[in-house]
């Protein structure tokens, strides 16, 4: 019998990175191995799951929308959306990504899929258009230091808008149901970020607060497009700030341990990692 030695990552150190972002906090709380292969050691990623690369392409059609409304044109038509989808999805197969298509999905149903929740996603826009909102912005990139010894938080913002005294910032997300208040629970600190990060601009502004809100589209097929603006209070916020502190803390340690779980399944860096 023969035993595989697994190769430990060479990670560099902590203080290479200049920025950490809500992404890469979560990363590391769900796998500090996986971490430090994707932010220190940009080992290459093995394949792109469908899933991510179906949130990319449909973001890049959203915004067609928004970038419709900000300069006053028409909303484009579902096929003019769809278009955009499979020139984002076809820009990534030619850069070369390898996608991994879930059980009983590929190109084909992918593209389907997309289309209705392009579709469900116009009429909503179509619907919110009178509401009074200007466009500021659209992927908005934003750095900002939520704490004096941990390096700056970047965040890229989907959509800025503002409505009488409030700056309002929505972050699109695809999901395959409804989200539960569980969910919503769960992606709270990302909407605690946000409200930090644009204190700033609500000053130059002259805005009176921000409203940070999740809008997700369901893969359905009959999709839901669903507005969640939920509030936090103070001690949310105390948390968010002792999670990146800690995390910042085990980061400059050197702690990337293994986290077996589930989720090793659609690991991009699964191979490298147990070596299977």
């Amino acid at each position: 019998m023969s035993i595989c030695v697994l190769e430990e990552p060479s990670v560099k150190p902590a203080f290479a990175l200049d920025h950490l972002s809500f992404s890469s906090i979560r990363t590391y709380q769900a796998c500090p191995r996986k971490f430090a292969f994707k932010y220190l050691e940009k080992v290459p990623a093995e394949f792109t799951p469908s899933y991510f690369a179906f949130g990319g392409a449909f973001h890049r059609a959203v915004e067609r929308v928004h970038e419709a409304m900000l300069v006053g044109d028409p909303i484009p038509h579902a096929g003019e959306l769809a278009s955009a989808f499979d020139a984002a999805w076809g820009e990534l197969l030619a850069g070369g990504t390898k996608v991994r298509f879930a059980k009983d999905e590929d190109a084909g149903t992918v593209r389907l899929l997309a289309a209705r929740m392009l579709s469900a996603f116009r009429d909503h826009a179509l619907a919110s258009a009178d509401s009074g909102s200007q466009i500021i912005a659209i992927e908005h990139a934003v750095r900002f230091r939520l704490l004096a010894d941990a390096p700056p938080i970047e965040m890229r913002l989907d959509l800025l808008e503002l409505r009488g005294a409030d700056l309002i910032v929505s972050d699109w997300k695809t999901s395959r149901s409804r989200w539960s208040e569980a969910k919503i629970a769960q992606g709270l600190p990302q909407l605690i970020l946000y409200a930090h990060g644009l204190m700033p601009l609500l000053r130059e502004l002259g805005a009176k607060r921000v409203v940070p809100r999740f809008v997700a589209v369901t893969k359905a097929k009959k999709p839901v497009v669903q507005v969640m603006q939920p509030t936090a209070s103070q001690d949310d916020v105390a948390r968010l700030k002792q999670t990146v502190s800690e995390t910042w803390g085990a980061i400059q340690a050197g702690v990337f341990p293994r986290r077996e779980s589930w989720a090793c399944a659609h690991c991009p860096y699964r191979g490298r990692c147990l070596g299977r």
